[in-house]
């Protein structure tokens, strides 16, 4: 009798796992666990998502999706953005993925231009990771300028928008597990800033502030400090939808 009770409870605990190791990969939660792990907030762990089966499974389906596809926008980012999934009206795709950082999306934007899609306007939502995994500021902006060329050469983006870094509450930045402090993301937003200078594009501000206040996530705008809840999701895609909306493709 004790074997199957055994054999019972070992499976109970995969399954326990795998749905533990799943919620984990869709809240964009696996670099800060690696941070939390290392007990050291000055250590910089790689972000290896794209060695992840999940990841690699949903950008496969995201290439079959975008074979030789031509979308009139397309938001790029992490699991902030995923949460909106695709609601931004016909001809526009959402491409976010939780826990992708500037690393990860351009091995993203490597495997999609394989089949060739074009955006005529890409929304980057991107950074927030970085602030977590505590990504070098100079690599950040050179992470940033190849997705800018990578969009602009190989997707034919002709309007690129940058969206400002999230920032989590004050609580939740205090815990590495969770998001980067709020310093970091200020660092991380100063680089943002110059890239957005240089390459000559619009930093949208405005766009996502009435999702914080101040400097920080607004405490009822979350469910757990970082990811927004139903309200923070219907001002965010507000938010996305005036973009879109307002920077028209140039043809049709």
């Amino acid at each position: 009798m004790k074997h199957p009770l055994l054999l019972l409870s070992l499976i109970l605990n995969l399954l326990l796992l795998s749905c533990l190791g799943y919620i984990t990969y869709k809240m964009g939660y696996l670099g800060r666990f690696l941070i939390a792990a290392t007990g050291d907030q000055f250590a910089t762990p790689t972000d290896t998502l794209s060695a992840q089966p999940m990841w690699q499974e949903t950008v496969r389906f995201q290439q079959m999706i975008a074979d030789h596809h031509h979308f009139k926008a397309c938001l790029f980012g992490d699991s902030i953005s995923a949460q909106i999934e695709n609601t931004l009206g016909n001809d526009t795709y959402n491409f976010a993925i939780p826990g992708m950082s500037t690393l990860s999306l351009l091995e993203q934007l490597d495997a999609l231009k394989a089949v060739q899609p074009t955006c005529d306007l890409a929304i980057l939502a991107i950074g927030t990771n970085d602030a977590a995994y505590r990504t070098n500021e100079a690599q950040f902006e050179r992470n940033l300028k190849q997705i800018i060329a990578i969009l602009r050469s190989s997707m034919g983006t002709q309007q690129i928008v940058l969206l400002p870094v999230f920032y989590s509450t004050v609580a939740a930045s205090h815990d590495p597990s969770i998001a980067g402090t709020l310093e970091r993301v200020e660092a991380i937003n100063a680089r943002l800033e110059q890239v957005a200078s240089k390459e000559h594009l619009p930093l949208q501000k405005d766009a996502t502030q009435a999702l914080f206040a101040g400097q920080a996530l607004r405490a009822d705008l979350t469910v757990d400090g970082v990811h927004l809840n139903l309200l923070g999701r219907q001002i965010y895609r507000t938010a996305l939808l005036r973009l879109v909306h307002t920077h028209e493709p140039l043809h049709e």
